[in-house]
């Protein structure tokens, strides 16, 4: 399922959604729920969940989702979470891209010992 079934699932109008940033990561979504949360874009209730949609038209916006609205809709999106391990790594360079550093990967070869 899409954003577009989340949205119309819970009655929200996209407009209505306050716009996020275009990068963000978990402590602007902590800062966001710190108290007091945003009400739940679909009961009202306080929100204990959030997330940046994409959604044409209106660009980022933030899905602030009470426990049970989250509950209820968690399943029909897929996660932001990429797929493969070369998606994980673009992610990575662009996020250190982006802070002005240079990522570094280690990796250690099955069999070796620590030391």
């Amino acid at each position: 399922m899409s954003i577009d079934d989340v949205l119309r699932y819970l009655g929200a109008d996209p407009a209505a959604l306050a716009p996020a940033p275009s990068r963000w990561a978990g402590r602007e979504a902590s800062a966001r729920l710190a108290p007091p949360p945003p009400p739940c874009a679909g009961c009202g209730r306080p929100a204990r969940a959030t997330t940046a949609a994409d959604l044409p038209g209106y660009g980022l916006r933030w899905l602030d989702r009470c426990r049970d609205c989250f509950l209820a809709t968690v399943g029909m999106t897929s996660a932001r979470v990429p797929a493969t391990v070369d998606q994980v790594l673009a992610d990575v360079r662009a996020a250190a891209s982006e802070a002005g550093v240079s990522p570094v990967i280690l990796v250690r070869a099955e069999g070796a010992r620590r030391g």
